[in-house]
């Protein structure tokens, strides 16, 4: 663990405390949380942070640690309700409600819109760290207890902001590259090639399909039955779901594209294909009508292109024909 939050009782801020390594980190510029947040938090004049749907920061300080440990690195943000994945586990176990899921996404959605076009990608999207706003509850309420999980109508009235910037890094100019949980890698991040925002586009198609299914869209385990490995298996199955195949030119370009794929771009191991489309993984969980299901797997093929080159931006999926109906008012009450 990197950091810990504390409620600053003064004015009720959260204060987000990095540890003595963290913030050693990010004194050397390995983890550049801090300029990331500085930058989303300088607003145009007269512009609500909200409508951006990032984190903003207030302030931040250093406090001096014990001295085996060195000074903490301290950001002062606002109170938040809670997050995602406290909302998932009350009431998402076969998915959100659809409304309540596509307010989620499109508020998580804009936030990407907003980052991506400061030249930020935050490589870490997850439930955790999509965050919403207190509704109607008052800032003394938070002071002794964790706050009540909203119900699926006050929900759908909280404004959601991505959040945790520690994993963030600027376009262009990467300090690691072992990014995104397991589970919502990218493909060009499992071959260990070149990346760029369109990480987190990828991330975000594998949430809104789990938003909406209840299911993970790829699932950790082993594919020995077809000599491969997880990441040969999390590759073949990215075939398979996308119905896509790899090209040569991402291949070459991948310090792992020819230890899974031969030169005809097929795997080595040789594992049956087939075509396990978005649309025909969808209609097995009966959560969306005829139109409903051919706007969503549109909707996740676009998110979902093997090549970034061809993945769409976060941008153009804000004009998606996905988001008709959608209520994406940003209510004032709250963070």
């Amino acid at each position: 663990m990197y950091s810990s939050t504390w409620l600053a009782k003064d004015h009720q801020s959260p204060i987000k405390v990095l540890t003595g390594f963290a913030t050693r980190l990010a004194h050397e510029g390995l983890t550049p949380e801090l300029d990331v947040l500085r930058k989303l938090s300088s607003s145009p004049q007269g512009a609500e942070p909200k409508e951006g749907h990032c984190l903003s920061l207030h302030s931040n300080f250093l406090h001096p640690g014990r001295s085996d440990t060195g000074p903490h690195l301290c950001l002062v943000t606002d109170v938040f309700g809670g997050d995602v994945e406290h909302l998932k586990r009350t009431y998402a176990r076969n998915g959100f409600p659809v409304n309540l899921a596509k307010r989620i996404l499109l508020h998580t959605l804009k936030g990407l819109a907003t980052m991506h076009h400061q030249g930020i990608v935050h490589t870490d999207l997850k439930h955790d760290n999509i965050l919403f706003d207190r509704g109607q509850d008052s800032e003394t309420s938070f002071g002794s207890a964790e706050p009540p999980v909203p119900s699926v109508d006050e929900a759908l009235d909280r404004n959601f902001v991505i959040a945790d910037f520690g994993n963030a890094q600027f376009v262009g100019k990467p300090t690691f590259d072992e990014i995104t949980a397991e589970a919502l890698r990218a493909p060009e991040t499992l071959l260990h090639g070149p990346w760029d925002e369109k990480v987190d586009i990828w991330t975000f198609g594998c949430l809104a399909f789990e938003f909406l299914s209840g299911r993970q869209l790829f699932k950790k385990r082993s594919y020995s039955e077809h000599l491969l490995d997880t990441v040969g298996g999390h590759l073949w199955r990215m075939q398979c779901f996308t119905d896509e195949k790899f090209n040569p030119e991402q291949l070459g370009k991948s310090e792992f594209g020819f230890k899974y794929f031969d030169d005809s771009c097929q795997l080595k191991s040789r594992p049956p294909m087939f075509s396990h489309t978005f649309s025909k993984i969808l209609e097995n969980f009966n959560i969306l009508d005829t139109e409903q299901l051919r706007t969503t797997a549109s909707f996740l093929h676009r998110c979902l292109r093997l090549d970034p080159s061809r993945r769409a931006s976060a941008n153009e999926l804000l004009d998606d024909p996905f988001w008709e109906g959608v209520n994406d008012g940003v209510v004032g009450a709250g963070a």
